[in-house]
């Protein structure tokens, strides 16, 4: 009478262990799998547009206008200017982007940026670059 749990064995009511199988990482979610991020990747920074990076959208994109960021690049100079966990907040923040949408923008501009090198270097210490305008 035991119930099964989410690798599909049996459980009895003294047994809460998950198995050794529910432990892979085949079951993990991928982000900047999408073929809009791989495109991003493939493609140059320069004249690209705050919608083409993975994750965001047509939503959020106009969201991330009005805070100050206006194309791909000045979204990389938030991204080397900030660690990750700070970069994530500051895109949930202004955008109001999901942790989904947010993993996907910060994936996508990394392996770009790892790929290519045409991001800004990063400097310890210094807010990341302001834009001027728009």
């Amino acid at each position: 009478m035991g119930r099964s749990n989410k690798c599909g064995g049996k459980a009895t009511k003294k047994t809460v262990r998950k198995s050794k199988k529910c432990s892979s990482k085949t079951g993990d979610i991928q982000f900047a799998s999408s073929m809009k991020a791989k495109r991003f990747i493939d493609s140059k920074l320069e004249g690209q547009s705050i919608e083409c990076v993975g994750g965001i959208n047509g939503v959020l994109g106009p969201r991330l206008q009005e805070s100050g960021c206006c194309n791909a690049k000045d979204l990389a100079c938030k991204l080397r200017g900030y660690t990750k966990r700070n970069y994530l907040r500051y895109i949930m923040k202004e955008s109001h982007a999901n942790v989904r949408y947010a993993m996907d923008s910060y994936e996508s501009l990394k392996q770009h940026c790892e790929k290519h090198g045409d991001c800004p270097p990063k400097v310890k210490g210094k807010r990341p670059c302001v834009p001027l305008d728009c």
